[in-house]
């Protein structure tokens, strides 16, 4: 294995308000929706993740990934002022949901990011990829319980992060994929290690080695989702509805059950650490292949593409 020791990311700008742009379109990879995005406020903010406070006591953290324009893509700007927003949330703050702007949750890795990686060496990559994670799953470290509200799309690493959340919420026909496999890519942000876990061994194989899009009814089914609502405008509502009920407990209590609850997932199949080591050395193989450096410009070319026949 290589070398993986790495230096801490630099401090990122601070997080800003919450931001609900207009409809966006989507990826090649994830299927058009007919449903509207919620309905919020919006400002002019540029940041990559906003925050804003609900609740009648303003106990809960309402954090969005706010890339609308290429559904929420994971950048290292992104995953950098993430940490930053969950590491300095107030201590007031008793739950958060975490949701994306515009039409998606997330799309994703960053394709300029992935092409990147395509064109850097096998060592470095295992570092780069080490810090990735480690910027998006602070959620881990938060000390109160983090619900996502996945009212669109969230496919590939942008489910991986939804994965690592405590509680998840969608709608019937929101689809969520890990495409991995299709881009010759192994899996990362530890969706090899809760996929099992969460929805067990025989939905981790067949979603992580086919990459098959799945509705939200059917995650339902297949216990990746905790809630199932019939409209995607209904989604943050209902999760927000469900962080009004934890808030409203003691604590002390949820704070407890809460890190006995992660302490038995992260101490599963041998750890989540070691978990992470092995996607960033398995990611960090896959992106010296010519093939996934091939796959990677055919999806930027087909967006481009499609962008420009709208």
């Amino acid at each position: 294995l290589w070398d993986r020791s790495f230096l801490p990311p630099p401090p990122p700008p601070p997080s800003r308000r919450l931001v609900y742009p207009s409809r966006q379109y989507f990826y090649s990879f994830c299927s058009s929706s007919s449903s509207s995005s919620p309905s919020f406020s919006s400002s002019a903010s540029a940041s990559a993740v906003t925050i804003s406070y609900e609740g009648a006591a303003n106990n809960i953290a309402v954090v969005t990934l706010n890339r609308p324009g290429s559904l929420n893509a994971m950048t290292v700007t992104m995953g950098e002022e993430f940490k930053k927003t969950i590491e300095s949330l107030p201590e007031s703050v008793r739950c958060v949901v975490l949701t994306g702007s515009g039409r998606a949750f997330s799309a994703g890795g960053d394709l300029d990011f992935l092409e990147a990686r395509a064109n850097d060496n096998p060592h470095h990559n295992t570092e780069e990829m080490l810090r990735f994670y480690d910027r998006f799953l602070v959620v881990r470290k938060c000390k109160v319980p983090v619900l996502s509200a996945i009212h669109g799309p969230a496919v590939g690493a942008g489910l991986c992060l939804a994965m690592a959340t405590d509680i998840r919420v969608t709608h019937k026909e929101c689809v969520l994929q890990f495409p991995f496999s299709a881009l010759g890519l192994h899996p990362g942000m530890a969706a090899t290690f809760f996929m099992p876990i969460v929805a067990g061994q025989e939905a981790a194989f067949r979603l992580l080695l086919t990459g098959d899009k799945v509705t939200g009814e059917e995650a339902l089914k297949l216990g990746l989702v905790s809630c199932v609502e019939e409209k995607a405008e209904d989604v943050v509502t209902t999760a927000l509805e469900m962080a009004e009920r934890i808030a409203a407990h003691p604590h002390v209590g949820i704070a407890t059950t809460l890190a006995t609850l992660r302490m038995h997932q992260d101490a599963a199949v041998g750890g989540l650490k070691a978990a992470l080591v092995r996607e960033a050395d398995a990611q960090a193989a896959c992106y010296a292949t010519p093939e996934l450096a091939q796959k990677v410009a055919d999806t930027k070319a087909a967006i481009a593409s499609k962008s420009k026949n709208k």
